[in-house]
């Protein structure tokens, strides 16, 4: 994977990814330029490669634009991804009617807040594995609570803490996840 990608790996990195593919809630934070979204990107290459649907989601339109644009995948904002009506501001997938992956994938999640989280939460069903993704250092949600602080500060899902400065890249030119 590594070599498709053109990247090398920090330890923590891979061990990452492993828990990833085996867990069916996974935390990974980290501050900037710590290989986020470089692993990100690598758990979905692995991950399309088995023929898994993956969503993926953050809370603002430019955090899923940025999403979007780092993994050549197409990236939702929550409410959209939720089908949110707005004329009720009630969700269409919900607990009755979930969004429909075997994974999810949400970014930038120091940004939500718990009644967004939770609606995100209903809609996930219980096959599908979640992975959120988010700086814990960054600014919190500027609505009620911390959904992503208050599942590390848990111990109850696996946490990754990417330290390290980002991966080096074998050639110059940046990666993207190309569509099969």
């Amino acid at each position: 994977m590594e070599q498709k990608l053109s990247i090398v790996l920090a330890d923590n990195q891979r061990q990452a990814i492993r828990l990833a593919l085996t867990s069916k809630v996974l935390v990974i934070t980290g501050g900037p330029g710590v290989g986020k979204t470089t692993l990100v990107n690598s758990i979905l290459t692995i991950l399309r490669a088995k023929q898994v649907k993956a969503l993926l989601c953050a809370p603002t339109g430019r955090a899923a634009k940025r999403l979007s644009e780092s993994t050549g995948l197409e990236a939702k904002t929550i409410h959209r991804l939720l089908e949110i009506n707005p004329a009720n501001g009630e969700f269409k997938c919900n607990e009755a009617f979930p969004l429909e992956c075997d994974v999810l994938v949400a970014d930038e999640c120091l940004m939500v807040d718990v009644p967004l989280g939770n609606q995100l939460l209903k809609a996930v069903a219980t096959s599908t594995a979640v992975t959120f993704v988010g700086d814990v250092d960054q600014l919190p949600s500027v609505g009620p609570g911390q959904v992503l602080a208050d599942l590390i500060d848990s111990g109850a899902v696996p946490v990754v803490r990417l330290t390290e400065p980002r991966v080096h890249a074998l050639f110059a030119a940046p990666t993207k996840l190309t569509k099969v």
